[in-house]
């Protein structure tokens, strides 16, 4: 981000995978500006980063606050508060409001929080959104906030250019807006008096296309007197922008700096967590002691696919080939076998509707037999199956378990009815 010249940051659940002291000592070594505004510790009373940042741009001040979205499922990741954008955002904005004049929101936050904040606070003029959602979304204008959003993981670059006035009003891009709205009311009217000669003021209550039309009217009738107050309240015109997606497509080379810069830090986040994994383990086998072995962690009901094997040589054959069987390994060629935002879908959970386990479960207790996504990934516990086969039956994977990791930003083109095709186990 330093070699990018990158002026604001915000942070996002997933950008804690190494703690928040690393975070900041990363700042620190790279003068970068990471912003939360809601980002608090446990027993915290100020943000762990900078709320906001105020900095030039030409001769306006522009003004980035962040805001950090919580984890799938409305977590917070561990020994930190989240707290809500109702709790933080009007104390930030009425700090800043007179100090700035372009408002800019970091924020990944959902989607549709991101618009119920718009709809709250006109002040602000640009809501960046990551993290949640998928693919390229073009600026969409709630409230005279623009809200934008770039493909996840790198997969975009998004550029904005905006063309800023003192009136703080965006125009839409549509300069015949006024226009445009006008004919559409003249040829609505049109409709309206066509009907009406044709047709009796009785049959008319009771007609739903000319009720639509009745309605449109009146909306169209509400938009012409905004837009015509909104060119009064803006003599010197309506702000602009311009927006531009370009594809971050794998035959683009890259760039030797960022990455040895990306590599060197997920080295670090590694070494973090090694260490993180090694305390953790010390922790858990102190507790062990001292608990039932019979209660002892989330993973006593799972089996393994070697098990399986045992009276499912075909199916366990079949499962071999399919990258289910490789997924652990597809994180140790990546380097990322000790990212706890990675290992959750590489490795068999006992549940994964609810997911019972948490990052420091996954970093410290995953035994081997567990690692890659195997059988009870899609049938769930079998231990009592091997146990007591004729009692004691499997369950049917249905969609929304797939959907547990094959979300829309993870695999786009994800088919339920496909892929089970592709991976359903064969008789025998």
């Amino acid at each position: 981000m330093a070699e990018m010249q990158t002026r604001a940051i915000g942070v996002s659940p997933y950008d804690l995978a190494a703690g928040t002291d690393f975070l900041l000592q990363l700042a620190k070594k790279n003068k970068l500006s990471l912003l939360s505004a809601n980002l608090y510790t446990n027993t915290g009373k100020n943000p762990i980063f900078r709320p906001y940042l105020l900095t030039k741009a030409g001769n306006m001040t522009v003004a980035f606050i962040g805001l950090t979205g919580p984890l799938p499922g409305n977590r917070s990741p561990r020994q930190l508060r989240i707290l809500s954008w109702q709790q933080v955002l009007p104390a930030v904005l009425k700090k800043i409001n007179n100090k700035a004049d372009l408002i800019i929101l970091l924020s990944s936050a959902s989607p549709r929080t991101n618009e119920e904040i718009a709809q709250k606070f006109k002040n602000i003029h640009i809501i960046l959104q990551a993290g949640q959602g998928n693919g390229n979304h073009p600026p969409l204008n709630i409230n005279n906030t623009l809200l934008c959003q770039a493909a996840s993981r790198g997969k975009s670059l998004g550029i904005l250019k905006i063309d800023w006035n003192p009136s703080k009003i965006w125009s839409d891009n549509d300069p015949d807006q006024l226009k445009n709205a006008l004919n559409r009311l003249d040829r609505i009217r049109w409709q309206i008096g066509r009907m009406q000669k044709r047709h009796q003021p009785k049959e008319l209550r009771n007609n739903l296309q000319y009720q639509r039309l009745i309605r449109g009217e009146a909306e169209l009738e509400q938009k012409i007197k905004e837009l015509k107050q909104q060119k009064n309240d803006t003599p010197g015109g309506f702000c602009r922008f311009q927006n531009t997606f370009i594809a971050m497509e794998t035959s683009i080379p890259e760039d030797k700096t960022v990455k040895a810069i990306v590599d060197g830090t997920r080295r670090e986040v590694n070494k973090i967590n090694r260490k993180r994994q090694q305390e953790l383990r010390k922790r858990r086998e102190k507790q062990r002691q001292t608990t039932n072995p019979q209660q002892a962690g989330p993973f006593v009901n799972m089996a393994g696919s070697r098990i399986c094997k045992k009276c499912h040589p075909v199916q366990a054959a079949f499962y071999l080939l399919t990258d289910h069987a490789r997924a652990w390994k597809t994180l140790i060629d990546k380097d990322q076998q000790y990212n706890p935002d990675c290992i959750s879908c590489h490795v068999t959970l006992p549940n994964y509707e609810q997911k019972p386990t948490g990052q420091e479960e996954l970093l410290t207790n995953i035994p081997e037999r567990l690692q890659g996504v195997g059988c009870e990934s899609c049938h769930g516990p079998a231990l009592k199956h091997s146990l007591d086969p004729e009692n004691t039956v499997p369950g049917k994977p249905g969609e929304s378990t797939c959907l547990q990791c094959h979300t829309k930003k993870r695999d786009k083109n994800f088919n339920f009815t496909r892929k089970m095709n592709k991976i359903r186990c064969p008789a025998g």
